[in-house]
């Protein structure tokens, strides 16, 4: 046994050892920081070493080179050089189109040929194309139409497709049952397009019905000619609902369908489902034609998209095709969208005309008219003006410069969106007083002054000027006379605003659309003229119900109310009543009221606009503010708890934890 001496010192050694074993640690930790002290102050010795040298080696140089004594005026230039503005840089490449190397097709010198080309369709037999003569063909005998063939009979059908003759075609079609030729799939085909291109839908599905009754099987041609008819009809559900059934069929749709559809789904807004479209058919169909990649680029003018309308450019040139003027006018067109591309639009005109000399024609000069009405730059809006007066008075009616009622309807927006400024005056009045008189944007019929207006009543001064210039000679319509209504409305020289708005239109006979009441809406709000509002507001009621009179219609047809719906909306679109519109100008009217301290009935238009329409959605509280505090300055609570549980409530913005106040209990 182990005695009891030997037991005892075991113990304490067992006892001693963590103690022994925190020691070893403390020790290796103590030594560790000492070597970790150490490196650090190696590293700085050395840093501090580098600098020396690199001191040393600065003031060897200095000692070395020889500097010339610098005199006042080149420490001034340099001083002018580093205080000058940085330059903006251009977000598109001077030489942007030329370093892409494409080829330009201007489809305006094959106008005339596209239409000579009917006369050539039957060969020895020529068609005449002529708004009094239908295409047919000549004979001499009744013997030659016994001699005719299923072939000849398809080219006639075709002829008269071509030049809209929907009727001369069936007549063509029949005359194949006369003879006892029997009718292909290509004549049903051209028989179709001819009442797709006279913009008659009930035929056309009449004659796609025919092609089941002659025992035959539709095409793609077929499918394609009914969608186009259902698209140009504004029936894009029932043109999606075919081409889902030409997928099933196992018919690969072609590039023209897609365009259609494409176009479809644009004129509709439908802009998401566009390129839904044409990413499908470039990733599983086909690839995109120049009509496909300028529809996209219209597509993203639309929504002001000019990068993503860049890089489609690119691709465009990538896959080798030829762009068109129109291709060129919607790239412009996307530039001119957005004010910060405002340059690179005039930069891509200059460039297409010296380096590839593209010719400009009306809709190209009308697009950049609107991007100066975005930049709020008038001069370069007058001398685009001045470059179409001057090729008109050059060319006569051969002119493709000519302007119309667009474009004097964005030169009347450019002088509604000008506002002259002190700096501007200033710099007219330093100039020398015979200046302003011996120079003029001036052509043979036309004169303005070489300055820009620098009051606001100069700048409705010249708009009234310019308006009697063109009255005899240019259209009127509701856009072109309500931008003019706008000038005054915008320069806030509204003596003659209502005069505008009561005698002008009636004048010319033109009808007032949504865009004039809610200008003029906006001027009783500017003016808190409560009469005006009324009668502005009465005015646009009578409008809304002429309009859905319009579409009242008691068919149980599908088909009829699809293509009365599809109209109701195109019309809304252009007119500018759709649901969120009429929203907007309720709102504005209410707004108007309340800054008349009738906030009574301002939540009476407010609720009647939301019992009227079940579409209509509630506004947000914060664009009814205005009578809000009106009602909190008139202690109207009544008015204002109303307000309060018919408005959608804005979410609360969370505050800023920097400045919450704590409170403290200690």
């Amino acid at each position: 046994m182990l005695s009891r001496t030997y037991l005892l010192r075991r113990s304490n050694v067992l006892n001693r050892q963590p103690f022994l074993l925190n020691n070893l640690a403390r020790t290796f930790a103590t030594s560790k920081k000492k070597r970790g002290l150490q490196e650090e102050r190696t590293k700085q010795v050395i840093e501090e070493i580098k600098r020396l040298e690199y001191e040393l080696e600065s003031k060897t140089k200095q000692k070395s080179a020889s500097f010339e004594r610098m005199d006042d005026q080149d420490i001034a230039s340099i001083y002018k050089e580093l205080a000058a503005p940085i330059p903006v840089k251009p977000k598109i490449n001077i030489n942007y189109l030329e370093s892409l190397r494409i080829k330009f097709l201007d489809t305006r010198q094959h106008i005339e040929q596209q239409h000579a080309a009917v006369a050539q369709l039957l060969g020895d037999a020529p068609v005449e194309k002529s708004n009094d003569s239908p295409a047919t063909i000549p004979t001499d005998s009744a013997s030659n139409i016994h001699n005719l063939n299923v072939q000849d009979f398809e080219q006639l059908i075709y002829a008269n497709a071509l030049a809209k003759r929907p009727l001369e075609a069936e007549k063509a079609f029949d005359l194949m049952t006369t003879y006892n030729v029997t009718p292909s799939l290509r004549s049903v085909n051209h028989l179709m397009d001819a009442y797709a291109n006279a913009n008659d839908l009930e035929h056309t599905i009449a004659t796609f019905k025919r092609v089941d009754e002659l025992g035959l099987k539709p095409d793609i041609f077929t499918y394609g000619t009914l969608v186009k008819a259902f698209v140009t009809n504004k029936r894009l559900d029932d043109a999606f609902v075919l081409f889902e059934k030409m997928k099933n069929s196992s018919i690969i749709p072609s590039q023209p369908i897609f365009s259609n559809l494409i176009s479809g789904c644009l004129k509709a807004n439908k802009v998401e489902k566009a390129w839904e479209l044409f990413d499908s058919m470039r990733l599983s169909y086909h690839q995109p034609d120049e009509v496909s990649f300028t529809l996209m680029l219209h597509a993203c003018a639309k929504r002001g998209e000019v990068e993503r309308a860049l890089n489609l450019f690119e691709d465009m040139a990538g896959y080798q095709l030829y762009p068109t003027d129109v291709t060129f006018n919607v790239l412009i067109n996307a530039c001119a969208k957005r004010p910060d591309y405002y340059n690179e639009a005039f930069s891509l005109l200059d460039q297409m005309k010296t380096s590839y000399g593209f010719q400009p024609d009306k809709i190209t000069y009308n697009t950049l008219l609107t991007a100066c009405s975005r930049k709020k730059d008038l001069k370069q809006a007058r001398y685009i003006l001045q470059a179409m007066w001057q090729d008109v008075e050059k060319n006569g009616s051969e002119s493709l410069l000519k302007p119309d009622s667009t474009t004097y309807t964005n030169l009347f927006w450019c002088y509604a969106s000008y506002h002259p400024t002190a700096t501007q005056n200033q710099q007219q009045q330093q100039r020398k007083p015979k200046a302003a008189s011996t120079s003029a944007l001036s052509t043979e019929h036309n004169l303005l002054p070489v300055d820009v207006p620098n009051k606001r009543s100069l700048v409705v001064k010249e708009a009234d000027r310019i308006f009697k210039q063109i009255e005899q000679d240019v259209k009127m319509t509701p856009a072109l006379l309500t931008s003019f209504l706008t000038v005054h409305i915008s320069q806030k020289q509204t003596s003659k605003c209502v005069d505008i708005y009561s005698n002008l239109f009636n004048k010319y006979g033109v009808e007032k659309d949504a865009f004039t009441f809610e200008h003029m809406l906006q001027l009783c709000y500017n003016t808190k003229d409560k009469t005006l509002a009324w009668k502005v507001w009465e005015d646009y009621q009578d409008f809304l119900e002429t309009r859905n009179k319009r579409f009242e219609t008691n068919t149980s047809s599908e088909i009829e109310k699809k293509t009365i719906e599809a109209e109701k909306n195109a019309l809304a679109i252009k007119e500018g009543w759709r649901d969120f519109q009429q929203q907007n100008l309720a709102v504005l009217m209410a707004n108007t009221l309340a800054r008349s301290n009738d906030t009574k009935n301002a939540l009476n238009i407010l609720t009647s606009e939301l019992r009227r329409s079940s579409s209509m959605q509630a506004p947000r509280l914060r664009e009814m503010m205005p009578v809000y505090n009106k009602c909190i300055q008139l202690e109207d609570d009544q008015t204002k708890k109303e307000l309060v549980r018919i408005c959608i409530q804005d979410l609360k913005r969370p505050g800023n934890s920097k400045y919450k106040r704590v409170n403290r209990n200690d």
